[in-house]
């Protein structure tokens, strides 16, 4: 990966929606209709049955044939609805059905700086990877996820720009490039940034000035982003217990346009649970979640890269 990764993740040209056919076609649309404001390549693919697949791929993609079926009705809203649909369409690349086992390769055929998920429970389907691994596309992706959920609300995506951004940091690998990242991100869109660090309980009975946003901020490349130029409105927050419970419950008080998890902790499993905290804010976050996980990890490698280079970049 080079130097030019966080421009292509802050700028994606060319983002790949995977949708399915247990969803309404009319939150797939929504989500085309958003991405359409990036001014990026969209295509769309839906996720194929394991059972249903055609390995000559001309299946009759599930949004056209409901489009088709709102104008053979021909009734007077329901028409209305198909010629929007149709217009939205007509500006994306959409694809017949394909097998999840395929979409790393076709991710990378496209060059996609970016995958979106209509459902979040795609992102967590097991399949056999090339070398015979199971794997998921969480963990095999290595660029950015985006997951729009049935239960997540859009408003502030429908022609605006995400301007509040929640950032739940862990200490460890890739917190230097999520917040890079992040505020790269919060530029792009004249947001500002939550950063929020919550102390497990195993924590709690550190010196109380280890618990709080000073020294969170300790932690920060904040001298390094204002040298690279990019440093954007920040606010610190901190909290003690469950990660996932405080993530969630913070977003509630305070509601956001959208969360940003990073890498290390917030991909593994707590200790005594089965799921990742990342899993768990997907799964229960009432906006988008914008995932870098697998993406840090593989650019962990590039933080031995000069500030001069990140700044180009």
């Amino acid at each position: 990966m080079n130097t030019n990764f966080l421009r292509r993740w802050s700028r994606p040209k060319v983002v790949l929606v995977i949708s399915t056919l247990a969803e309404s076609p009319a939150h797939t649309l929504r989500v085309v209709s958003g991405l359409k404001n990036t001014g990026a390549t969209l295509v769309l693919v839906q996720l194929a049955p394991s059972d249903t697949f055609s390995a000559s791929g001309r299946e009759i993609p599930f949004l056209v044939r409901a489009v088709a079926a709102i104008f053979e009705r021909n009734s007077g809203r329901d028409a209305d609805q198909a010629f929007l649909w149709a217009e939205i369409l007509s500006e994306v690349t959409v694809l017949g059905s394909t097998p999840l086992e395929r979409i790393p390769p076709l991710v990378d055929s496209l060059a996609a700086d970016l995958v979106v998920l209509t459902a979040p429970e795609i992102g967590r389907i097991r399949f056999r990877a090339l070398n015979d691994v199971d794997t998921d596309l969480f963990s095999r992706l290595r660029v950015p996820i985006l997951v729009y959920g049935m239960r997540m609300e859009m408003t502030p995506w429908n022609g605006r720009e995400p301007r509040k951004i929640l950032v739940p940091v862990a200490f460890g690998p890739g917190l230097d490039l999520q917040i890079r990242f992040a505020c790269r991100f919060a530029r792009r869109h004249h947001g500002c940034l939550t950063v929020l660090h919550v102390f497990q309980e195993c924590e709690a009975n550190a010196d109380p000035w280890q618990r709080t946003p000073v020294s969170v901020e300790s932690k920060l490349p904040i001298s390094d982003l204002k040298q690279e130029g990019i440093m954007c409105p920040m606010e610190i927050v901190v909290g003690v217990g469950y990660p996932e419970r405080k993530i969630l419950s913070f977003n509630e008080q305070k509601p956001h346009d959208l969360i940003l998890m990073g890498g290390s902790r917030t991909m593994n499993s707590l200790p005594g649970s089965s799921h990742s905290v990342t899993h768990a804010v997907i799964a229960q976050a009432s906006c988008p979640v914008l995932i870098l996980g697998s993406a840090i990890i593989g650019a962990s490698s590039d933080l031995t890269e000069s500030v001069s280079e990140l700044s180009t970049a």
